[in-house]
């Protein structure tokens, strides 16, 4: 049972026995100043409980709002970071080790901190072919990326894009599937206009 079922629960406990509890008191009292006072007393402390939950509960929502909002900015931020610089592998056709093999780990990294399971699972894909990309010539430093694997790469980031949709709660369902294959042959034709190809 979670604090706020509890702080519920403890409310309706305390108005229960002080109802049941109290009436004989109320009873032998019969009315008058000294019913006031009690009755206003009580009332007073069931206001107070009832506002500290009250109070107690705004405060957990306000904070769980901030961590929401701070998470969420810092998913776009990686997000961005992971499409940039698979961007630049792609935009010059080589991959370096020295540099950009070097940030693909730490951006794994950051994206197992913050991304959801199939955010970690769509990007792992994108890295493994990088990585198959380079493992193919482990005594060079730059490796040029083929047409076919550029095409591949850019196939997987917009799986991984349209995860990502849903993580960050962009929309509710994935990208329609013939949308999706338009923009995946749009994407193909204009990187083999690029290429000189078309």
């Amino acid at each position: 049972m979670d604090k706020a079922n509890k702080a519920v629960l403890a409310i309706v406990i305390i108005g229960i026995s002080v109802y049941l509890g109290f009436s004989p008191l109320y009873e032998k009292i019969q009315g008058g100043v000294a019913g006031a006072v009690i009755g206003a007393s009580f009332g007073a402390i069931f206001v107070v409980i009832l506002t500290n939950y009250l109070l107690t509960k705004q405060t957990e929502v306000e904070q769980e709002s901030k961590r929401s909002e701070r998470v969420f900015e810092e998913k776009v931020s990686l997000y961005k970071q992971i499409l940039l610089a698979t961007e630049k592998m792609l935009e010059d056709g080589v991959i370096k080790g020295s540099e950009e093999m070097k940030s693909l780990p730490f951006l794994m990294l950051r994206l197992q901190m913050l991304g959801n399971d199939e955010a970690i699972m769509s990007y792992q894909k994108i890295y493994h072919e990088i990585n198959n990309i380079f493992v193919a010539e482990p005594d060079n430093d730059e490796v040029e990326v083929s047409e076919s694997s550029s095409l591949k790469i850019l196939e997987l980031l917009g799986d991984f894009c349209n995860v990502c949709r849903l993580d960050l709660k962009v929309s509710d369902e994935k990208i329609d599937t013939k949308l999706f294959e338009m923009i995946s042959v749009d994407i193909k034709r204009s990187n083999e206009i690029v290429l000189g190809n078309a």
